[in-house]
């Protein structure tokens, strides 16, 4: 009967324990609208193009910036009806011009011929400041549609979700 009760106390505590840990790391959401900008052809130190900026809004807000390791890590793929593109990258999160979080996610975008494309990726924090040291380690998402505007790829942009988890 003991051995019962030592069990159900420990069962209830692992279910309290399990919740306060969720509830201690909440995701974080912004809504990005982003444009292209790699045909600016900035680079930073370690070769890495930017292509792409943000503003974000939300939990975070600030200025995003994506750099492409280049050449990407798989070569575009062509199928019938459309093509897909890969990409690795450096991501950075910008607050009154201090870098305040960054790190790396890798993804696809997917184009059917003629039309807009869909964007998707996964990463991890690796880089934090001040009040988002408790970030580190976390996981990244982010996708959105990719609209080709007038004169693609100059004219890329869209809107849509980053998310630390």
């Amino acid at each position: 009967m003991l051995f019962l009760a030592c069990l159900t106390v420990t069962f209830a505590t692992q279910i309290a324990m399990g919740q306060n840990s969720i509830n201690a790391n909440p995701p974080l959401t912004g809504k990005i609208d982003y444009w292209f900008v790699g045909h600016l052809e900035k680079t930073d130190d370690a070769g890495r193009l930017l292509v792409w900026e943000a503003n974000i809004d939300g939990d975070l807000q600030g200025k995003m910036k994506w750099w492409f390791i280049n050449p990407p890590p798989v070569s575009p793929i062509t199928y019938a009806g459309g093509h897909i593109s890969f990409y690795a990258s450096r991501w950075e999160l910008w607050i009154d011009d201090e870098l305040a979080l960054a790190g790396e996610t890798a993804g696809k975008t997917v184009f059917s011929d003629g039309a807009d494309g869909i964007w998707d990726g996964h990463g991890r924090v690796t880089q934090v400041a001040g009040r988002f040291k408790a970030l580190i380690g976390r996981e990244v998402y982010e996708t959105g549609p990719v609209l080709q505007g007038d004169d693609p790829p100059m004219t890329f942009s869209g809107t849509g979700m980053f998310l630390i988890f």
